[in-house]
């Protein structure tokens, strides 16, 4: 069986384009939100979750994928295990942990719904994601419409 933690997630090159390259430097470098590319995957990935906004892929996908075990490699062991929580909630049973692939594949789906959510945003005039607290009010102050 395939390790979660060493599956690569699939993100399409529209919006590492778009927001991962925008909203963090390379990788380990320093930017006023995130310093790794897997941190607006995260980020993405919460705002697809919480708005219940699951989307495939579509070609062509980016080149530098990274895993669960990258995240937990630097300082992201919560955010690891938020995305596999995250991940089980939807599913709606510990069952999808018996298919890592198909796991990793319904976190990228919503990572990918919440980008285009974050574009949907920026294409509407929406210019402060450079602030960290313009970040965390998107996350923790929302209102979900039901």
């Amino acid at each position: 069986m395939d390790d979660i933690f060493e599956i690569k997630f699939s993100f399409e090159q529209k919006v590492k384009d778009e927001v991962i390259t925008k909203f963090a430097n390379k990788q380990g470098g320093q930017f006023n939100v995130f310093s790794y590319h897997w941190q607006p995957f995260v980020w993405a990935a919460v705002i697809g979750f919480l708005r219940d906004e699951r989307k495939p892929l579509t070609p062509p996908i980016a080149d530098k994928p990274f895993s669960l075990a990258t995240m937990r490699a630097h300082e992201g062991e919560q955010d690891a295990q938020s995305l596999i929580c995250m991940c089980i909630a939807k599913h709606g049973s510990l069952d999808i942990l018996k298919n890592p692939q198909e796991a990793i594949q319904l976190i990228n789906e919503y990572a990918n719904g919440g980008f285009y959510y974050i574009m949907k945003l920026m294409d509407n005039g929406e210019n402060t994601f450079n602030d960290l607290e313009k970040v965390k009010q998107e996350i923790f102050n929302r209102h979900v419409q039901q």
